[in-house]
């Protein structure tokens, strides 16, 4: 699949929902409980074509309480992209899969667009895009919070991980507690057990 369809898509995907979430999900107060907590949790059996076996309701929840189980959303498969969704109680978790050729900054970039006023093309080199070591073969990740005065139309929160061939990408709607920091924390705390089911 080329790079602008894929894109167009995922920001589709990305938005969708936006008006039922209407402040950031205050949940991140432990993060690092998530690689560590496993009491009551059912172990994930791994399937790497399906998103929602790739974390357990519980790790989502040790970093996002009260999150919803993870219910797959079939409205990207045609275009080979898996995706699962959490729901929080005032945010979206997502976890989507897919095969590509392409680099985990070339896919974080590129998604970024679909958050982007494009008549700002200078935005695009303003933001900061952050290796992850120990991630896959490679991993990136934004947070930026919304700003329409400077041409960020929504909140963006990502961490895109490669794999061989696989790309994984998980994201929220909405930036977590508000924060970018905290945003990249929650995604790397769960990618950590997502990408060694891949």
């Amino acid at each position: 699949m080329n790079a602008p369809l894929r894109t167009a898509l995922l920001i589709a995907l990305a938005t969708a929902g936006l008006g039922a979430c209407s402040k950031t999900d205050s949940t991140a107060h432990d993060v690092a409980a998530a690689g560590s907590e496993t009491t009551g949790m059912a172990t994930a059996q791994p399937n790497p074509d399906d998103p929602c076996s790739l974390l357990t309701d519980g790790e989502v929840r040790a970093v996002f309480p009260g999150a919803q189980s993870g219910k797959r959303d079939h409205r990207q498969d045609e275009y080979g992209m898996a995706t699962c969704i959490w729901e929080l109680r005032t945010n979206q978790f997502g976890v989507q899969i897919f095969d590509s050729t392409t680099s985990a900054d070339g896919e974080a970039r590129g998604r970024m667009l679909g958050f982007l006023d494009p008549l700002k093309p200078a935005l695009r080199e303003q933001l900061a895009y952050d290796t992850v070591a120990g991630l896959g073969d490679e991993a990136t990740a934004v947070a930026v919070k919304g700003d329409e005065q400077r041409g960020i139309f929504n909140d963006a929160n990502l961490l895109v991980v490669r794999r061989g061939k696989k790309m994984l990408v998980l994201s929220t709607l909405r930036l977590v507690d508000d924060s970018t920091d905290a945003s990249k924390r929650a995604l790397q705390a769960l990618a950590k057990a997502s990408v060694a089911r891949l």
